[in-house]
């Protein structure tokens, strides 16, 4: 097992499986694969041997903080828990804050808030470890999948054919992320 650096949408999709969530089921998501995103990050939890991967930055960090409710849902909690235990990396930004990536992969990525993922996952690689981006729903990491594997980034996706099921379907939407004042 690798260290995972985590997509927002996990513990989005974990905490509305969370009972005390005011989230719900309101994703769409069906209740089976919540449970097992949950369970798959309560896994991570207790397993003091997998490392939480964030920029030096703070970057994922703040999506996270922007994205969950502040000390309820079981994502935040789990991550500011593996805060203690955390690696990080130094990545670069490009001019407009997000993260800077190689020229080909730079190209394929039309959502800006994803590349601070990815350009975690290379400057881990240029350090010598290895760390799995981690998925639950979000379909744009599918058709990027390949493209990494390339570069050598591995992405883990929680449910069990999403990305099979995306591309029997693309019109099914993705978990959106929610702004703060929608609270």
């Amino acid at each position: 097992m690798s260290d995972c650096i985590i997509d927002t949408n996990v513990l989005l999709v974990a905490s509305a499986s969370d009972p005390s969530s005011p989230f719900g089921d309101s994703d769409h998501v069906p209740l089976d694969h919540q449970e097992l995103v949950l369970k798959w990050l309560i896994d991570f939890r207790v397993d003091g041997q997998r490392k939480l991967v964030l920029d030096q930055s703070f970057k994922i960090w703040d999506e996270y903080h922007n994205q969950m409710t502040r000390g309820r849902d079981i994502g935040s909690l789990i991550v500011t828990e593996k805060l203690q235990s955390a690696r990080f990396v130094d990545i670069e930004f490009d001019e407009h804050g997000h993260g800077a990536l190689p020229r080909g992969l730079e190209q394929i990525f039309h959502d800006l808030s994803d590349r601070k993922f990815v350009a975690t996952a290379l400057a881990d690689l240029a350090n010598g470890d290895r760390s799995t981006i981690i998925n639950a729903v979000d379909s744009d990491w599918c058709g990027w999948e390949a493209s990494l594997k390339r570069e050598g980034i591995v992405v883990e996706h929680l449910i069990d054919g999403f990305c099979d099921e995306k591309r029997k379907d693309p019109t099914k939407s993705r978990v959106k992320k929610r702004s703060k004042g929608k609270r």
